[in-house]
């Protein structure tokens, strides 16, 4: 079951955080622009489990454009979600498939929340 995920036009190299439902309690994905093709993943730090933002579509990025976990620097490739520095090294962000359909992008996959 597909499940829409916002406009092509909402994304951008910045980034964007989106709800998704899965189940009861809503998740959340963090969507880019990088390298031309759309990355989409989890907004959980495999540290301690936190979002990676610090507000509302409010990422951090390294000078070499890594995505960096505003909470304790973790810093992550965006082509493949590996944690590259910090305190969960060598750990990777989960990726969700999503692909484009006209002009909307879609999630593809069934999320099905981990308890902790």
């Amino acid at each position: 079951m597909s499940q829409y995920v916002c406009k092509i036009e909402e994304v951008d190299e910045n980034g964007k955080e989106i709800r998704l439902m899965a189940g009861p309690m809503p998740s959340y994905a963090m969507v880019f622009l990088h390298a031309g093709r759309i990355r989409a993943f989890l907004n959980v730090c495999p540290h301690q489990g936190r979002p990676l933002n610090w507000g509302p579509d409010q990422f951090l990025f390294s000078p070499e454009r890594h995505l960096v976990c505003a909470q304790h620097g973790a810093t992550f490739l965006l082509e493949s979600g590996e944690c590259i520095s910090g305190p969960c090294r060598g750990a990777r962000l989960r990726s969700l498939e999503v692909r484009l359909d006209d002009d909307s992008v879609w999630l593809d996959q069934e999320l099905v929340q981990e308890r902790v």
